[in-house]
């Protein structure tokens, strides 16, 4: 009889070759991806610089469709690398510019503010993904709160836009209870709603753990001096105004939930 081998550790478990190459080509790709992300970003900036400068749909357009395309790029290229928040991110923006493309009276200071933001956030994304991008999150708690029945569909289609979902809430009074008592991660407020305002309740809810830092965007026919200054003060992160486009309020609601997911506090 031959005596025992001795005991030795377990090794760990070997891949099987072909997925042992399958992950170190998903490594190649998303570190080729990362080396080129930077000047991608910059060549978008440079671009949306261009289309702002000129002047006539006959010079614009065809310079807004070099933007969306070089997007349509960088969509395809993250989801390919395997960085699915910008993918998300990039996925959106490149709808709203194609909206804006087919719809060229939607151009206007608003929805090219959003566009700039979006590209400085995908610049931010790429950085935070080169260390942290998880596939799967939770699903984000958002709420919408308006009295009127047909600007709270219309809120809750433009998020389905972008795959999220939310609870619509009438009343203030009612969603700041349920506020109380749950935590949320992102809020849309009408402003002029009975018994209590959007500015009241945007401050009420300032003051309730958990939702201090929570974002607020509200969605209003008031785009005055004046109203966009109450938003402000009463803790509103955003204005957006109505009527709105479907495809700018699902990206800067995106905007707001990767920021939370990710953990950025960046602007």
């Amino acid at each position: 009889h031959a005596p025992a081998s001795p005991a030795t550790a377990a090794s760990p478990p070997r891949l099987p070759d072909g997925l042992e190459d399958d992950t170190a080509f998903q490594t190649e790709l998303r570190q080729a991806f990362m080396k080129s992300a930077p000047d991608q970003i910059a060549e978008l900036r440079t671009l949306l610089q261009a289309f702002v400068k000129s002047e006539g749909d006959t010079a614009r357009l065809p310079r807004l469709f070099t933007l969306y395309r070089k997007l349509h790029s960088l969509t395809s290229n993250s989801a390919v690398a395997g960085l699915t928040s910008v993918a998300k991110m990039a996925s959106a923006l490149e709808a709203l510019l194609k909206e804006l493309y087919e719809k060229p009276k939607n151009i206007n200071a608003s929805t090219m503010r959003t566009v700039a933001h979006t590209i400085d956030f995908l610049a931010i994304l790429l950085e935070q993904s080169s260390a942290k991008d998880p596939d799967n999150f939770p699903p984000p708690n958002i709420m919408v709160v308006d009295d009127e029945a047909i600007s709270r569909r219309a809120v809750i289609y433009a998020l389905e836009k972008a795959s999220l979902k939310c609870v619509s809430v009438e009343e203030p009074a009612a969603a700041l209870t349920m506020l109380s008592e749950n935590r949320f991660d992102l809020v849309f407020l009408d402003v002029d709603m009975p018994g209590m305002n959007g500015f009241e309740l945007c401050a009420k809810l300032r003051t309730l753990r958990g939702h201090a830092k929570t974002p607020v965007v509200f969605v209003t026919g008031l785009t005055d001096f004046e109203s966009r200054a109450r938003s402000t003060l009463s803790g509103g992160n955003d204005l957006i105004a109505k009527p709105f486009l479907f495809m700018e309020l699902a990206v800067k609601a995106l905007t707001y939930v990767l920021k939370g997911q990710l953990g950025i506090t960046r602007t």
